[in-house]
Formats: structure tokens, C-alpha cells, sequence
């Protein structure tokens, strides 16, 4: 089989002593996907307390 022209750029520039791309895949460098949040206007919308938010039925 013959190899991409992508392996061979990769290749060349190791032999030339860059930094092999590979060990960086994968790496999110500390950052959680999952954990971060985008910021919006909910905070503002909702009131702060939770007993505020539901249904309160007549005392």
C-alpha cells in the first residue's frame, strides 16, 4: 500500500524535528467538555430561591 501525501508530510516533518501530532490527539489540555457552561440570561429570569419556582397552593 502506498502512504498518503498527509503520512508523508507528518513524516518529513519529524525527520526535520517538529512535534509528532499524534501524541497530541486526544488531549484537551485540562479543559472538561462537560463541565463548561455557556453563559446566558437564566439567572436573571429565575428567582434565586427554589420555593419560589414551583406551585404554591392557598394556605
Amino acid at each position: 500500500m502506498t502512504k498518503s501525501l498527509a503520512r508523508k508530510r507528518m513524516e518529513k516533518k519529524l525527520q526535520q524535528g517538529s512535534m509528532d501530532p499524534r501524541l497530541q490527539r486526544g488531549n484537551w489540555n485540562g479543559v472538561k467538555p462537560v463541565t463548561k457552561v455557556k453563559p446566558n440570561k437564566k439567572k436573571y429570569v429565575l428567582p434565586k430561591n427554589d420555593d419560589d419556582r414551583v406551585f404554591k397552593q392557598a394556605a
